[in-house]
């Protein structure tokens, strides 16, 4: 705190309302017409001889006014400067090349009945929604949306920054909101709704499903040619152990349509992923977390470099107060 009254290295710093400078130029205007006004009451005095001034007293009154108006001058600078947002240079430039690594991503989860199966702890649905957690978690400056399908698709959550609230939303999905098919079509072409209108520089969608598409009037790869029109990055995941004999009403791993979920990843830029266990499945997330980290370097001007006016504003204003109290007080009288 004190280190930063202190802080008045004026000529080390930038400036960014630089602009507030021409206010200098009243200063001279101020002088000018100070020295006009005491010069108008001077007067000549003829004298013979000094003998009686060798014992003359210093007029203290008149060095004070002077001191005086040199502290009202000295303050109306400082606090000139420091409505020029003095700024450390090393701190501006910290702010421009800060990374906001922020995107838009929706993730678009199978809640279909196969997702019962317990291949995964305790099945695959609970399994994919904790990792879905854990992604959003690793990635506070994102905005996430959710999409869940069966054989219908609607979404949970549209894009947003409000995190707890998404993760929220992710808690509350269970078996039973959506009929028990699987509409691989539905799922993307609703997460591509939610992208569309975006002005990210990076849009994705991450599709989990453990199924093949077997309901919805939309074709997954008639989708996939849609996000690509739109600059819309797919990631595909298939999820359930393979060769898995014992899944919920038969469902095992093996009846995942990995050549679709392949060819939407391909034509959509993305990647297709195979996880057939808890492990896999959160190693896929920060795959997916590192590729789609943004490359774009924003300044962050939200909140502004930290400021370097605490001194030369804490100093202009005492003594401006000092400058305040002489006049009203010591030089009251004097005209």
């Amino acid at each position: 705190m004190w280190n930063k009254l202190f802080d008045i290295s004026i000529f080390d710093y930038d400036y960014a309302n630089s602009g507030v400078f021409w206010l200098f130029l009243f200063i001279p205007a101020i002088i000018a017409w100070y020295i006009f006004k005491n010069s108008d009451k001077s007067k000549n005095v003829n004298i013979s001889t000094f003998e009686n001034f060798e014992h003359t007293k210093i007029n203290w009154i008149l060095i004070l006014k002077h001191l005086n108006f040199s502290l009202l001058i000295i303050a109306t600078a400082l606090i000139i400067t420091a409505l020029a947002k003095p700024q450390d240079p090393k701190d501006v430039e910290d702010y421009k090349n800060k990374n906001i690594e922020g995107i838009d991503v929706v993730i678009s989860l199978d809640v279909s009945g196969s997702m019962q199966a317990e291949d995964f702890k305790p099945n695959r649905l609970e399994s994919a929604k904790k990792t879905a957690v854990e992604f959003i978690d690793q990635r506070p400056n994102d905005r996430i949306g959710l999409v869940v399908y069966g054989t219908e698709a609607y979404t949970q959550a549209p894009l947003t920054h409000d995190h707890d609230l998404l993760k929220e939303l992710i808690e509350d999905i269970d078996f039973g909101i959506l009929a028990e098919q699987t509409a691989i079509g539905s799922g993307l072409i609703t997460a591509i709704n939610r992208l569309i209108e975006s002005e990210s520089k990076s849009k994705v969608i991450i599709l989990l499903t453990d199924g093949i598409n077997n309901a919805g009037k939309v074709e997954p790869l008639a989708a996939a040619q849609i996000a690509k029109e739109f600059d819309i990055t797919v990631y595909t995941i298939g999820i359930g152990k393979k060769n898995n004999g014992s899944g919920f009403f038969g469902f095992t791993g093996d009846d995942l349509d990995e050549e679709t979920l392949t060819e939407i990843a391909t034509i959509a830029n993305g990647k297709y992923f195979r996880a057939q266990s808890q492990k896999e499945l959160q190693n896929i997330y920060e795959e997916i977390d590192l590729m789609e980290k943004s490359k774009v370097k924003t300044l962050e001007y939200k909140i502004d470099p930290p400021g370097k006016y605490y001194g030369i504003l804490f100093w202009g204003i005492l003594f401006l107060i000092i400058s305040t109290l002489f006049s009203s007080t010591l030089l009251k009288s004097i005209n």
